[in-house]
């Protein structure tokens, strides 16, 4: 019985036709496979025909996209072959050809994936297992030089390792069902198989020594390292493949560990292996520097786990052996090291995070945190160096790194707040530093953002002040926090204006002190009607002390960002908004995102979850519903721009620069959008800044655009 390749169609229940023009059910389907199938199989194990069907069902139940290509097909079913006088390809396939679909581009798959699933498991009831099924693949497909596309699918049966809602999984579905349903050395073996057969792959021995120390019922330390060994072997400049062998020492150092000699011992080799991952890491680069790609291990991201395991392993060393010998403790670990690497975490989790829709586990800044306060007698929550101070407002919020990790954290109250700012302007008037002037006037900003009226806040002019001392030293070589500040002092003030739009719906679009358009505001400076108040009175004058080319400074800090250590650390990860332009004056007019965090969160659920919580948070900014929240409207300012076309980004996507137009002067900013959302009309934005920049966030639209 033999089916044209047709559009496939998910089954959802019994009566739902699995092919789209077919009247054949996913029951029906499986009642063939249980009688004339299964008949069949019994009596022809052995059969070419029976060997190709179980490849393509286990090839599609695991990898669903999967397939093999005629000529492949036709060399594991052997001579004759159809253009030498040998019967058709569907003849040869009875009485499988029905449950295997042929497309016009020659690929052979089954029907559907669930038509694959439910053949692998009559298969294994026949006696023919996905292990045996596994390595019969392999010898048959792959000689001398297999095709690229079949090692990919071999890979990702073997490695591939699917998302859930607990996160990745351990192993790829096949070898959890391969050591579920047959046993753990079944796993073992395919894996062995095909590190034989693909020398050069340091990803199958890695894989295996995972398995010997992962799997808690048969756990072997010393084969888990050897294979680890031999991966690296494989790939010596790799951190990510390097980083397996640190995990096993932190495993047998937290799981088997119990005496004090064996405690150190394990615990100096999990430093020493995850200190060579530290260094691989710093040697990888991004793939987009083409020049020495033949010379260095390439890497989309910053691989922090060196940085992590130690802070682990530290952790967990001190645990075991505070209780034994304190001394012992301090002589195994540096507490240097330990500040350096809680400071590297500090602003790494401040700055960014994975990517928009995810964040680093709890435990994972719990753990810094813990290690940190065991080497020092320092308290994380009370850390006021610049990224200390812009994450403490985040404290007592629901979705802040800290109450993630599950620790009791107190809002900072705004005795707190002016306490921090009184001590750093001691420090800064002490030493006169850059950093200590960086520090005292973010403290200003912080506290601003909790009583824009508290008589403890320094004067914007005094701050400008203190900013313009250093703007003409060092050009060039300022930090990105350095000019975040300057563009945060030195922007101009803005006054709503009420403008009609084509739909006669009015929208507040900011005018500057410095347009034209602008008179009429000041001369209605006698207009008797009562103004809200707006925090700290705009003071023109005194900026236009200084020279604010505010485009000089956007593309100074750009710069300093490029050639910071976050360009390197940060790479690939998503960058966090830190303020927002609001409708505020002096130094009210920057939004701390902790305020929108806050108004974010008490719109979601109370009754939901923590997980589901947090997924609720996390998809109103992913699909911009936070824009379309009346309280967030009230504080945000919309500015005025343009989106103007460039050539096309890589993709499918186009770059675009966003004009914005403040105090009479267009600044220039690179914007990601669909091409379908382009415009050349004036748009509106919500404008905030990340470390690298300012990002623009369209009204009532997901998308952020950023330097």
């Amino acid at each position: 019985m033999e089916r044209n390749s047709t559009e496939i169609m998910a089954p959802d229940s019994r009566d739902e036709t699995l092919v789209s023009g077919s009247e054949l059910t996913l029951v029906e389907y499986f009642q063939h496979l249980s009688g004339p199938v299964a008949q069949y199989v019994r009596q022809h194990q052995g059969s070419t025909n029976t060997q190709l069907f179980s490849f393509l069902a286990l090839l599609n139940a695991y990898t669903p996209d999967s397939y093999l290509l005629m000529p492949e097909c036709q060399k594991i079913l052997g001579p004759p072959d159809p253009i030498h006088g040998g019967p058709p390809f569907e003849e040869r396939m009875k009485p499988f050809t029905f449950l295997i679909s042929t497309s016009s581009s020659s690929s052979v798959h089954m029907i559907h994936p669930l038509v694959a699933k439910r053949a692998v498991e009559l298969l294994a009831e026949l006696g023919i297992s996905r292990s045996a099924t596994m390595k019969k693949f392999m010898f048959s497909v792959c000689g001398d030089q297999p095709q690229p596309y079949i090692l990919q699918f071999i890979k990702d049966l073997l490695t591939k390792r699917e998302s859930g809602e607990r996160g990745r999984e351990k192993f790829s579905r096949m070898i959890e069902d391969i050591g579920k349903k047959e046993n753990f050395y079944n796993a073992v073996s395919v894996l062995k198989k095909a590190s034989d057969k693909f020398t050069q792959n340091p990803i199958f021995p890695q894989t295996i020594s995972r398995l010997f120390y992962i799997r808690e019922e048969i756990t072997d330390y010393k084969k888990a390292e050897e294979w680890a060994k031999k991966a690296i072997t494989r790939a010596p400049k790799n951190s990510y493949v390097a980083d397996n062998l640190g995990q096993i020492y932190k495993n047998c150092l937290m799981r088997k560990a119990t005496q004090l000699k064996e405690i150190s011992n394990v615990a100096k080799d999990a430093f020493d292996a995850f200190k060579d991952v530290e260094m691989k890491a710093e040697r990888e680069e991004d793939p987009g520097m083409e020049d020495i790609a033949r010379t260095v291990s390439l890497s989309n991201f910053f691989n922090n786990r060196g940085l992590f395991g130690f802070m682990q392993v530290a952790k967990i060393a001190f645990e075991k052996l505070s209780q034994e010998n304190s001394s012992f403790t301090q002589n195994l670990v540096n507490e240097e090291e330990v500040i350096d690497k809680f400071v590297f975490f500090e602003w790494y989790l401040t700055y960014s995070k994975p990517d928009m829709t995810s964040s680093e586990p709890p435990y994972f800044w719990r753990d810094v945190v813990l290690c940190y306060e065991h080497y020092t007698t320092a308290t994380a929550a009370e850390s006021t160096s610049f990224t200390g101070l812009l994450d403490c407002l985040n404290h007592g919020l629901f979705m802040s790194k800290g109450r993630r990790a599950r620790f009791v954290e107190a809002e900072k109250t705004v005795s707190d707040l002016e306490a921090i700012r009184d001590d750093l302007k001691t420090i800064y008037e002490t030493t006169d530093d850059v950093e200590a002037a960086e520090r005292y006037i973010l403290s200003n900003i912080i506290l601003s953002n909790k009583m824009h009226n508290s008589p403890r806040l320094t004067p914007v002019r005094e701050l400008q002040t203190i900013i313009h001392r250093f703007l003409d030293t060092e050009v060039g070589h300022r930090s990105p926090e350095f000019y975040l500040l300057v563009l945060l002092l030195f922007w101009p003030e803005v006054e709503p204006q009420v403008v009609q739009e084509e739909d006669d719906e009015e929208v507040e679009l900011p005018s500057t002190e410095d347009d034209e358009s602008n008179d009429q505001i000041w001369e209605d400076e006698d207009n008797d009607e009562e103004q809200e108040p707006r925090g700290e009175p705009a003071q023109p004058s005194l900026e236009l002390t200084f020279d604010r080319d505010l485009q000089q400074y956007v593309t100074l800090m750009k710069t300093a960002y490029d050639r910071s250590k976050y360009a390197k650390y940060l790479r690939g990860r998503y960058l966090l908004p830190l303020f927002f332009l609001g409708k505020g004056s002096g130094l009210s007019k920057w939004i701390h995102k902790s305020r929108l965090d806050a108004i974010v969160e008490e719109k979601v659920d109370s009754e939901l979850c923590v997980a589901m919580k947090e997924k609720r948070i996390d998809e109103m900014w992913i699909k911009g519903e936070v824009w379309g929240i009346p309280e967030i409207q009230d504080i945000l300012l919309p500015v005025q721009g343009e989106l103007c076309h460039s050539p096309t980004m890589p993709q499918g996507r186009e770059k675009q620069d966003v004009i914005l137009c403040v105090g009479g002067k267009k600044i220039m900013a690179v914007a990601e959008i669909e091409p379908d959302a382009s415009a050349l009309s004036p748009m509106l934005f919500y404008l905030g800044f990340t470390i690298q920049g300012p990002v623009i966030f369209k009204v009532g639209f997901p998308h952020m655009f950023g330097q």
